[in-house]
């Protein structure tokens, strides 16, 4: 189009508009102001968030914030049972039809990274002012090959809880936990009576293991696996020394109960709240089912887990939720502006902290909820010295632990055949 009729054209089209408007102001089409308002609310971005069924309550109550102070983006959340988000999220991923954010077991993280399912947020991450706050075991296992995939949102950790009441029967100081498994292996000595034991774990439970065995693997300085993720080291000195001071709890100095071996997380954990074992492993929720008076009738107490001889430092079992935004994601920014806000003291604080999940930032333990409990300050401390073995091949791990674990426990390999045995099989996993 020649430029003296384009200019005739644009005059035109102005002296048309204008009278358009003037129509629309008289009355000329009554509907026009619920037109707009349509066309507004059909382009509010639209971010869809999967997240465990452990967190959806805090999910959902952010997502209400968030979409009360944002006009162009409304979130939706969408809860999925723990046992089943793997499943989903790779059938959704397959079917073209994921989420745009997903909050999952960090572990779950590095395998799904690997097949293309998140969106590279490494320079978002970086730009994070308060990223030295997260436990760097969570993360770890939200990066592969020098990206970052996802970012801890609401992480457990493994601690050692302990009855102070059976502490005192027992002629020890409730306020002296622990600190060494020589001294574990005294005081569990002295708590065991005709009527309960002084130690119990989870020895039938796979995912038990990894939360509250392999913490102690970690601070005897072994390691569950090599740095790159893709060799076990079960196998090594540190790390069988660990199996060794578990199998002579149970069957040297016989602090366990005799069926231990097959006790599930939930029989585990019930033989400490009904008083008939006195120290146990668990995590946050344990102590906020103390708090929020479920077993506020028990005198408890939590410490870091006890350090073998070799090792420098305490260690926990860095676990919970991690988020990231998945590669079909058509609006990143906006999920990210999510996350954000996910990740601030309005949802760290008033809903996940308020509810008895930890923040993903160590920052915020001093808060309103957590200052009347000092034990909270322990599952800080644990978030800082917190691991999480990162592989593609998690879950395919649990087959060969379990099976070193009760072979060993049950008498019939030693802790260096049964964790040679496991080293042996995971590393064809790994294969």
């Amino acid at each position: 189009m020649k430029t003296g009729n384009m200019k005739k054209w644009a005059a035109l089209s102005m002296t048309s508009l204008m009278a358009v408007s003037m129509l629309a102001g008289c009355g000329g089409d009554r509907n026009s102001g619920e037109k707009k308002d349509k066309e507004t609310a059909s382009e509010k971005s639209e971010i869809v968030v999967w997240t465990r069924d452990s967190t959806v309550a805090a999910v959902k109550s952010a997502a209400e914030k968030y979409n009360e102070q944002n006009e162009n983006v409304e979130v939706k959340v969408v809860e999925q049972p723990a046992s089943q988000m793997a499943d989903q999220l790779s059938l959704a991923l397959s079917s073209g039809e994921a989420p745009d954010i997903v909050s999952l077991d960090c572990t779950k993280v590095p395998y799904f990274a690997s097949i293309g399912a998140f969106a590279d947020i490494s320079d978002k991450y970086e730009a994070l002012d308060y990223k030295d706050t997260f436990s760097e075991g969570m993360i770890k296992s939200g990066q592969l090959e020098g990206k970052t995939y996802a970012v801890p949102f609401a992480p457990d950790v493994s601690v050692l809880l302990y009855n102070k009441d059976h502490y005192q029967e027992a002629g020890l100081d409730p306020e002296t936990p622990p600190k060494t498994w020589d001294e574990l292996i005294a005081d569990s000595q002295k708590l065991t009576t005709a009527d309960r034991y002084g130690y119990v774990y989870a020895g039938g439970d796979a995912g038990g293991h990894m939360f509250t065995f392999m913490p102690y693997v970690w601070n005897n300085g072994g390691e569950v696996l090599s740095e790159d993720g893709k060799t076990c080291e079960l196998d090594s000195e540190n790390a069988v020394a660990a199996l060794s001071m578990f199998n002579d709890l149970t069957n040297t100095y016989k602090v366990t109960p005799p069926s231990v071996t097959t006790y599930s997380w939930n029989e585990a954990q019930d033989a400490f709240l009904t008083g008939k074992a006195s120290q146990v492993v668990l995590g946050s929720a344990a102590i906020y089912s103390f708090i929020s008076g479920e077993h506020d009738d028990m005198n408890w107490g939590a410490c870091l887990l006890p350090k073998g001889p070799e090792g420098t430092e305490y260690a926990s079992f860095s676990g919970g939720d991690s988020i990231g935004i998945t590669s079909q994601c058509k609006d990143v920014d906006a999920a990210w502006e999510f996350i954000q806000f996910g990740l601030s003291k309005e949802v760290q604080v008033d809903e996940l902290a308020k509810g008895g999940l930890l923040p993903a930032r160590s920052d915020f333990f001093d808060n309103e909820y957590f200052n009347d409990t000092p034990e909270y300050q322990v599952l800080k401390e644990a978030l800082e010295v917190g691991h999480t073995p990162v592989s593609l091949k998690y879950d395919e791990m649990y087959v060969p632990i379990l099976e070193a674990m009760q072979t060993c426990l049950n008498g019939e390999k030693t802790p260096e055949q049964a964790f040679g045995d496991a080293a042996e099989a995971i590393n064809k996993i790994m294969q």
